[in-house]
């Protein structure tokens, strides 16, 4: 349900955020990876990369539903020019997890 209070849009992104991170953590864990961090360390680190992204739009108010990298975390589309190259889900992931196997 869409909402025009800007406190319910923010924990809608937040809570988009975590479920999308928390499907790529599992699918990861399904093949073979295992987590080399705090899975609430993976979490905050995509968080950050949403609030800086957000604070980059040079938007006001500068509001997490702004930030330019949810279309490739939420979506999975191909980063614009303007962010850095590959997807937050996948950097985080990389530096997070290794191989069982």
């Amino acid at each position: 349900m869409p909402s025009d209070d800007p406190g319910q849009v923010e924990i809608q992104v937040i809570q988009d955020v975590l479920e999308a991170i928390e499907t790529r953590l599992r699918d990861r864990e399904r093949h073979g990876w295992r987590l080399t961090v705090p899975r609430s360390r993976v979490y905050a680190a995509l968080l950050h990369a949403v609030i800086i992204s957000a604070r980059e739009s040079h938007c006001f108010p500068a509001t997490l539903d702004r930030a330019a990298v949810l279309d490739t975390i939420l979506d999975g589309a191909e980063p614009s020019m303007q962010q850095a190259v590959g997807c937050p889900i996948d950097d985080v992931l990389d530096r997070s997890t290794v191989p069982v196997n």
